[in-house]
């Protein structure tokens, strides 16, 4: 018999956890619902996408991310599948956009104005010409780098406290101020390398810009529609800031009426702190069995709005002096081996 119950269990057990383990994959993998066609689309760039990731017409999710590998000259392909009801056409455009403020981006395909808008068969790649790369905020940062690294912060300190000097009527500042402007100059004259790469940096940047100029777009426009809706609710808005307004000098009224309460409580004498010092055992003995209390109440009213008590050990002769033993006495005498055993219930509850 129990061998059968350890049997029973274990095979629910593993029920339940292949049910959760599959719950957890499936969630994971986010697959798309119906039958699926594979397609490909080749970048230059593909920072940020990552396998799993959402392909979406419109906004609206039609497929997945399969796999992303190297093509060869500096080119990466995305294989990705497509539900069956929507047809990739022959002009169509494949982009890398954004899918939230965390950097996460998923693969957008949108009809592009040029091109035969036929369906091209399955396994079709679209190609460089019809595709826009994965854009790099970085970008923008490193397209600053080399004017931040041509210019010495002391000599911009020593420029700048020698022209508020001279300013000030200070003869003496206007040499400084000029052999400091001379050095400057040198330095910018002598680094044309480090110029070059910074105008380099600063093309690849309005580049990338450029080429992302539907995202821009896209973002200011719901920028503005997130500023609209604001000030089409400003009077509810202002509403809310006198509402809280009000609640805040509520609040301070509540305090200035308790503090001088509450400051007796604590300096009268003998002293409220000093009561909690004369009472420390109690308050240590409180503090230490009020889990194990709570967590009785817990487990008697978890199961709804009443008490689930059950009863494990109870001697009905406790409250008759010299009668304590004699239901333990009895027990033990009618159980096998003469030792009184728990049933599982209170053997589970007494082990936590």
């Amino acid at each position: 018999m129990k061998i059968r119950k350890v049997a029973i269990g274990l095979i629910a057990f593993l029920m339940v956890t292949s049910v959760m383990s599959w719950l957890v994959y499936s969630t994971l993998m986010r697959g798309v619902a119906g039958p699926t066609t594979e397609y490909a689309a080749e970048f230059t760039d593909v920072f940020g996408l990552r396998e799993s990731d959402d392909v979406r017409m419109a906004g609206v999710r039609v497929g997945r991310v399969m796999k992303i590998d190297l093509a060869g000259d500096n080119r990466a392909k995305v294989e990705f599948v497509l539900q069956n009801d929507q047809k990739l056409l022959a002009n169509t455009e494949a982009s890398i956009l954004y899918q939230n403020i965390v950097g996460q981006r998923y693969l957008d395909l949108r009809k592009g104005n040029t091109g035969e808008s036929t369906p091209v068969p399955a396994g079709s790649v679209i190609p460089l010409e019809r595709t826009i790369p994965s854009f790099d905020v970085g970008v923008v940062l490193n397209g600053y780098e080399p004017l931040f690294a041509t210019v010495d912060p002391k000599a911009a300190d020593q420029i700048s406290s020698a022209a508020i000097q001279a300013l000030q009527g200070d003869s003496t500042s206007w040499a400084t101020l000029v052999d400091q402007t001379g050095r400057l100059t040198e330095t910018f004259a002598g680094r044309d390398e480090l110029l070059g790469d910074l105008i380099t940096g600063m093309d690849g940047l309005f580049g990338t810009l450029a080429k992302q100029n539907d995202n821009i777009e896209k973002t200011l426009a719901n920028s503005q529609q997130m500023v609209s809706k604001f000030n089409a609710r400003r009077p509810e808005l202002v509403s809310s800031m006198g509402s809280l307004s009000r609640v805040i000098r509520q609040l301070g009224a509540v305090t200035n009426e308790v503090n001088p309460s509450l400051q007796a409580l604590i300096t009268r004498e003998p002293g409220f702190a000093a009561h909690l010092v004369s009472i420390e055992p109690q308050l240590a003995f409180t503090g230490a069995n009020l889990p194990k209390v709570l967590k009785g109440l817990t487990r008697v009213g978890a199961d709804g709005a009443f008490l689930n008590v059950y009863s494990c050990d109870l001697n009905a002769l406790g409250f008759f002096p010299g009668l304590n033993d004699v239901t333990q006495i009895i027990v033990n005498a009618a159980t096998p081996g003469n030792v009184a055993r728990h049933t599982p219930k209170c053997r589970n509850l007494a082990n936590g």
